[in-house]
């Protein structure tokens, strides 16, 4: 394709040597370019950054680069900084950061860390409003000698390598699993909002949604509370057609897998019980194993069951199904008890749906849970393994009410896939939050509180240094004893 000339009226006004008009979508815009040798020998040039745009009639309309070009230090430019909450976000995941450097480009790995602590600490942003959040955070000034960016186009570009290029996401997400032996995994449903999404449908939560959905499948280590991997599926995917295609993508062995009744089927037993994985898995009430264990249930043995401050007492029967499956039916005693009071109270209230005829039917069924499992652990074990899958609920909590990944408005599959990556890496960010505040030892302090005490501290340039503003005392002792200390004053080289 031949070159297009730029006409004689228009580079009449470009603003001096190094510089050069380009058209792009009919508008003329002006860039920086400097020389270098290639390694051929020749010499050629490279193109820096656009510094203004020229008008026909008009003559040349600089931008705020333009103090670049004219080697002047910019008027416009930020000078105050929003500090505390992206510097304690970074010190408290720098685990999470060197886990991702593991696996990607030391570059690419700051870009994605960067944008999940952007997630984090502000909930979640919009494609197009991300780099504003960059630029007026302490991560521009931390990241500044990386060459990537964070505008539209280059997350754009990110999100689409992330789903598009997995072979590094799938090797970040197997070094997760490696560190794990009990992994709960559930989905989750999220409006999708995007007219032409090739992965949002109308899906079992429409009543409540109102609009097309597509579903994030997302594992978690029951036992460090950290989230593992991440997957996005058609809205109309129910939980169990996705079992097959995570075991394939993914490497699993001598792992506990514990998960809820819609993985429920025959196949995904024999796939959750292969390459040495057993499973923990309530029985759906539909199935003959379910009816065949409650007929004529008696409870045979007992135990206390105990988590935190919190403690119960169980009892249960067990049989056997085949030569390495068992089926327990647990019922907790207090939960029981609770639960008639609750059911006898709604009766006296007069609330529609709680008769004394389907009391009858239900009074002892409640608190019992029958579960399904190849596991050769004690029945125990099993119960107290799978109330751990309690812990991925919270993760979801998490993502939708506070970090508000709802509305995604994405409709391009490689980057939905890419975005569900994103939200992993926040995920990992907030459960290392958590793992700090409980240093505290203070149940009153939530993550939203420290966000919001360390929001208060701006770095401010002065001259040649970075300035820490705006720290109380009090709030510097709290951060200190979750291993967090602001920087007083930063060279700005």
């Amino acid at each position: 394709m031949a070159k297009t000339s730029i006409p004689e009226e228009i580079k009449q006004y470009r603003p001096g040597p190094c510089t050069e008009v380009k058209l792009i979508s009919g508008h003329y815009y002006v860039y920086m370019y400097q020389s270098l040798q290639l390694p051929s020998g020749k010499w050629g040039k490279k193109t820096g950054k656009c510094i203004g745009t020229i008008i026909p009639g008009t003559g040349f309309i600089p931008n705020r680069n333009y103090h670049l070009y004219k080697g002047e230090e910019s008027q416009d430019e930020i000078t105050v900084l929003e500090y505390g909450q992206y510097a304690l976000t970074a010190e408290v995941a720098k685990d999470v950061l060197a886990s991702l450097e593991q696996c990607f480009p030391a570059d690419r790995a700051a870009q994605i860390f960067a944008y999940a602590c952007i997630f984090f600490t502000n909930g979640f942003v919009h494609l197009d409003q991300v780099q504003s959040y960059y630029e007026q955070s302490w991560l521009s000034q931390e990241y500044r000698s990386f060459p990537f960016k964070m505008g539209k186009t280059a997350l754009s570009t990110l999100l689409d390598d992330l789903g598009r290029r997995t072979t590094r996401v799938v090797k970040y997400e197997n070094a997760a699993i490696s560190n794990s032996s009990a992994i709960a995994i559930d989905g989750h449903a999220i409006r999708s909002c995007s007219d032409e999404n090739c992965l949002g449908e109308a899906g079992y939560k429409f009543s409540s949604l109102k609009e097309d959905q597509v579903n994030l499948l997302m594992g978690y280590d029951v036992n460090t509370n950290v989230p593992l991997f991440a997957r996005m599926y058609r809205g109309a995917c129910n939980d169990k057609s996705t079992i097959e295609d995570l075991t394939d993508l993914l490497d699993f062995s001598g792992i506990l897998f514990i998960v809820d009744r819609g993985f429920y089927s025959a196949k995904n037993l024999k796939i959750l019980s292969s390459n040495d994985n057993t499973y923990i898995i309530p029985v759906p009430s539909h199935t003959d194993v379910f009816k065949n264990a409650m007929k004529d249930v008696r409870y045979t043995d007992s135990f206390y069951y105990r988590s935190g401050k919190k403690h119960a007492r169980i009892e249960y029967t067990s049989r056997r199904l085949s030569d390495s499956e068992y089926v327990y039916v647990f019922r907790d005693i207090d939960e029981n008890e609770k639960c008639r009071y609750n059911y006898q109270h709604c009766m006296e209230l007069g609330r529609s749906g709680y008769t004394q005829e389907k009391f009858e039917q239900s009074k002892e069924t409640f608190g019992v849970y029958v579960l399904q499992s190849n596991s050769a652990k004690p029945a125990e074990d099993i119960f107290g393994g799978y109330k751990k899958r309690w812990g991925i609920e919270t993760l979801y909590q998490y993502l939708k009410n506070k970090a508000d990944f709802n509305d995604l408005m994405v409709q391009d599959y490689y980057k939905e896939q890419g975005l569900s990556f994103i939200m992993l890496v926040t995920g990992q960010i907030h459960q290392k939050m958590i793992a700090a505040i409980k240093k505290l030892d203070n149940n009153a302090i939530s993550v939203h509180d420290i966000l919001l005490m360390a929001r208060c501290m701006k770095m401010e340039r002065r001259g040649n240094n970075w300035n820490l503003r705006n720290a109380r005392k009090r709030d510097l002792q709290i951060l200190k004893q979750m291993g967090f200390e602001p920087k007083i004053m930063v060279a700005d080289s």
